[in-house]
């Protein structure tokens, strides 16, 4: 009887150490899998990053919402709607930033070891010129920063989501008459 118990109890043991090996690579394979997604997605310059968070240049902060405030690279175009807080240095105040534009220049450096990829993305809409100064992390989060002559420096941070991920994105089929 006390062999059988002795017994049981190594049965479970080693059930026990092979599901969380098989838990450990299978969340290994996910990590790798997302860091794939994340690298095509930035070297196809086909991605979305949700910005969940603000700070301004005197350190204010804020939360936002990543659904209504997005950076949206799509080749040589870039759609922007953001908040801004900070000053301006314009007549008008302005509270928020944006546009549809064109990329005018597109930088990108990846380290591997690291696992952060800097972009450094000029913009050009409505003959007004906006830099803009990623770090993509390999999980997909990320922090932007722009620069304009008519504003604050401010910072923004969120998450990559792959373009072809979002709602919507696919080609429609044409209506027919």
């Amino acid at each position: 009887m006390k062999n059988l118990v002795i017994v049981l109890v190594a049965v479970g043991l080693m059930a026990s150490c092979t599901s969380s090996k098989e838990a450990s690579s299978s969340k290994t394979q996910t990590k790798n899998l997302e860091v794939a997604v994340v690298k095509q997605a930035v070297e196809a310059r086909r991605y979305v990053i949700k910005m969940r968070k603000i700070i301004s240049q005197s350190g204010t902060s804020a939360d936002l919402i990543p659904d209504n405030n997005f950076f949206i690279m799509n080749g040589e175009f870039a759609s922007v709607s953001l908040p801004y807080m900070g000053r301006s240095f314009s007549i008008r105040p302005i509270s928020g930033i944006n546009f549809n534009g064109r990329t005018l220049e597109y930088k990108m450096q990846g380290d591997q070891e690291k696992g952060v990829y800097k972009i450094d993305v000029e913009v050009e809409a409505n003959g007004t010129r906006f830099d803009f100064y990623l770090n993509i992390g390999s999980s997909g989060t990320c922090s932007l920063s722009v620069i304009n002559a008519h504003i604050e420096s401010v910072t923004y941070y969120g998450d990559l989501v792959p373009l072809s991920q979002m709602k919507g994105t696919e080609p429609q089929p044409k209506d027919r008459i």
